[in-house]
């Protein structure tokens, strides 16, 4: 390259180097430098053209880029953490902003005796020495190196390669910028693990792994056992130092590969994949608990002692994505913690299934009580003797937007001991009272009967819920309101039930026992329960004119109910026949598709008995 004015190509080299640095992604630093490096060599025909880096520990440089011509030997091998005193007075030069122009190692000042022994050992006849400089500091310096002969650079190439050497500090600002944005993005800040972005990234790779060679991975959700405690006792920079000490530990129990990450708090994400089979995973699980468990010295003065709890998740190559697997990691750890201290638990994806279809249920149920989809329809009971009216039973409807009206045997199921029970209650318990003081208003002087769930009954405030009902219908009397109740559901805890019967009897409510003799039929309901009607079941109703067990079965209920000084009602009267027959048997009450079927409860006070139902 001749001395004179600023050829075209170095002009050239200045525009790309310049665009390469501000444009190009830092992973590509280190190559654009080499690049660059290799361009200036060719352009000066340099011997050698290098970059040099001050190491985090003072005194020293580290030489990082090099370029050689051919024919010259490499040195960057030699020339790592080079000591100040063997360039003392270069480092000097360049803490005050100088370049370092030396046409001959002759021109070195007297107190560059090491400079000048150093670079003679590197065959260097003359150099071109320029300071790195980023914020203001030194942090390195690039140079070109001489050793076939000498040169003297212009003023002018000093300029342009000093202007493509601030372009490598600008390189080296952005990757250190990209390098701590990372950081924030990517890493915890106490532990220096991964944290939630990373392992949602690191977990989605390792699943697509899986999936590709067809293996085996594992999720691992670890919380720390009792760690609030020790946090709270002995402060927040000791629950810190334990919080470290616990990352290390995961760290190095598990295999090469694996990955150990922190949510934050005292949550840990571990990824284990490549397994072969559940017994492994369990050996690493085992490995986990016991690292943890290990005493830990803190703050010199505390040697606290604690265990984890451990939820996984293993998963086959299928269509998890890392956030689900997450969760279900989450929640087979709470199922540890349930367990005890220091446990691990294994995610079950089919009870998964099963709940999350419960919980859809639920839901769907919930969407219908507060969206008014729920229909209330009755069924009438007559007195044998006379015919008359005495109560309608109320039933609820779901009248679904998609599917119709549906019955309650196909999703009264879904809610049964669930609070959900108790929302449907109030509804069908308030729909009831309203309908009932309609008819009275209607002359119609007929009670109405609500069926009450296990969970209702066993709640303790029980008889003040059904006090506050009535209270929102002054006009309507107490008697008005019969509550059936299921022998199965007084039989979960007889005592609660029979001192809530005894309250709503206070208030002038009285009770029915449902569906008598599909459960226990204890004698014991009749002694101690203070109902006032006994229902007999459809079911021994229906074939008790084809079949003399059943029909013996609701003779015998018939006369129980009389010894115990009880009414007796009749479900599932089909026929006239069954009329006849329930009358003979002395039975007081009847209902079914002979005397109607159920109807909206706002038809019922023009509803009138069929002429075949007649006594």
């Amino acid at each position: 390259m001749p001395h004179g004015d600023l050829s075209k190509p170095l002009l050239q080299l200045l525009a790309e180097t310049a665009e390469a640095f501000i444009v190009e992604p830092t992973s590509e630093l280190d190559a654009t430098i080499d690049r660059t490096l290799a361009s200036i060599g060719g352009l000066f025909d340099v011997d050698r053209a290098y970059v040099f880096s001050l190491t985090r520990y003072p005194g020293f440089a580290s030489n990082t880029h090099e370029w050689c011509a051919p024919g010259v030997e490499p040195q960057i091998h030699q020339l790592q953490h080079v000591s100040d005193l063997a360039i003392g007075w270069l480092m000097a030069e360049m803490r005050s902003g100088r370049a370092i122009n030396l046409e001959s190692l002759l021109d070195l000042p007297a107190g560059a005796d090491a400079e000048r022994a150093h670079l003679s050992s590197q065959g260097i006849q003359s150099l071109l020495v320029l300071p790195l400089v980023r914020r203001g500091q030194l942090e390195g310096f690039a140079g070109f190196d001489h050793i076939r002969g000498c040169r003297r650079w212009s003023d002018q190439e000093v300029a342009v390669l000093s202007i493509v050497v601030s372009g490598f500090a600008q390189g080296f600002e952005r990757r250190l910028m990209d390098q701590q944005l990372r950081q924030l993005a990517y890493e915890d800040p106490l532990t220096r693990l991964p944290n939630r972005s990373l392992l949602s990234q690191r977990l989605g790779e390792e699943l697509e792994r899986a999936r590709r060679n067809g293996t085996q991975l594992a999720v691992g959700y670890l919380d720390l056992d009792n760690f609030k405690p020790i946090n709270d006792s002995h402060g927040h920079a000791v629950g810190d130092e334990l919080l470290v000490a616990v990352a290390e530990r995961l760290c190095r129990c598990l295999r090469p590969g694996d990955t150990v990450g922190r949510l934050g708090g005292d949550e840990f994400v571990v990824i284990l994949p490549g397994l072969s089979s559940l017994a492994e995973l369990e050996s690493l699980g085992e490995r986990l608990l016991s690292a943890v468990a290990q005493p830990t010295l803190l703050a010199e003065t505390h040697c606290v002692a604690l265990s984890t709890s451990i939820g996984f998740r293993l998963v086959p190559p299928d269509d998890a994505d890392p956030d689900t697997l997450l969760r279900q990691a989450d929640q087979a750890m709470y199922a540890a913690k349930r367990a005890g201290p220091g446990r691990m638990h294994h995610f079950d994806v089919e009870l998964e299934r099963r709940q999350s279809l419960q919980r859809s249920r639920l839901e769907r149920v919930r969407q219908a009580i507060e969206g008014q989809q729920l229909r209330l329809f009755v069924q009438p009971v007559i007195d044998l003797a006379t015919g008359q009216l005495r109560f309608a039973e109320a039933l609820v409807r779901w009248q679904h937007p998609q599917q119709g009206l549906l019955l309650p045997e196909t999703w009264l199921g879904w809610i049964e001991d669930q609070p959900e029970i108790s929302l449907l209650g109030d509804w069908v318990l308030e729909q009831a009272l309203r309908h009932c003081s309609a008819w009275m208003r209607a002359g119609l002087a007929a009670a109405v009967s609500v069926n009450m769930s296990a969970r209702e009954l066993r709640d303790p405030g029980f008889a003040e819920r059904i006090g506050a009902a009535l209270a929102l219908h002054p006009d309507l009397p107490a008697s008005a309101l019969r509550l059936e109740v299921l022998e199965t559901a007084a039989l979960e805890d007889l005592e609660q039930v029979a001192q809530n019967i005894a309250h709503c009897r206070e208030l002038g409510v009285s009770f029915a026992l449902d569906d008598f003799g599909t459960g226990y039929s204890s004698l014991t309901y009749l002694r101690r329960l203070p109902i006032s009607t006994i229902k007999i079941d459809r079911s021994f109703v229906a074939r008790m004119l084809v079949d003399p067990a059943d029909r013996a079965i609701v003779k015998a209920v018939v006369d129980l109910a009389h010894a115990f000084g009880r009414a007796c009602v009749a479900e599932g009267a089909e026929t006239p026949e069954h009329l006849q027959a329930l009358r003979a048997m002395g039975c007081e009450l009847a209902q079914g598709f002979v005397i109607a079927r159920p109807m909206p409860a706002e038809d019922l006070p023009g509803w009138k008995l069929p002429p075949s139902a007649g006594g």
